[in-house]
């Protein structure tokens, strides 16, 4: 008989689902989305980089990239710039003010990374993230 509570898109897509959640209520103070967090921590490790760099790192299209920069540079979060080596290109950086609340995201993200913490084994936490890394590189 089929056991969906060990079926590995059902468990993923459950985890994925608490994870998410946890992650919007710890970001809500900030306005920010789990996509436009994990962006915006990309720039804080790559400032100035193209959209199209920008896109591969996080792994997704130019349309759904081109979206997340819009409402972070709404929000005030980063900037757009012309890249003067390629007039067709644009370069995205990081605002003072998306650098402002930079230590503030992680101390509560880091919240949420504790709680996740203590169901797991060190041991544990190390596999699963080899596990999920073997996943994002598919």
């Amino acid at each position: 008989m089929f056991d969906i509570e060990k079926w590995l898109p059902f468990l993923l897509g459950k985890s994925y689902q608490i994870t998410s959640n946890l992650m919007r209520s710890a970001l809500s103070k900030f306005n920010l989305t789990p996509p436009q967090f994990a962006t915006l921590a990309f720039l804080w490790r790559n400032e100035g980089i193209n959209l199209n760099e920008l896109g591969s790192l996080i792994n997704v299209d130019r349309t759904t990239i081109g979206e997340i920069v819009s409402r972070l540079e709404k929000l005030g979060y980063i900037r757009k710039q012309e890249d003067q080596k390629d007039r067709r290109s644009t370069i995205i950086s990081v605002s003072d003010r998306g650098l402002e609340i930079q230590a503030e995201v992680f101390e509560e993200l880091n919240r949420v990374q504790m709680g996740l913490d203590q169901r797991l084994s060190k041991e544990e936490q190390d596999q699963l993230v080899k596990l999920l890394t073997k996943f994002r590189l598919i």
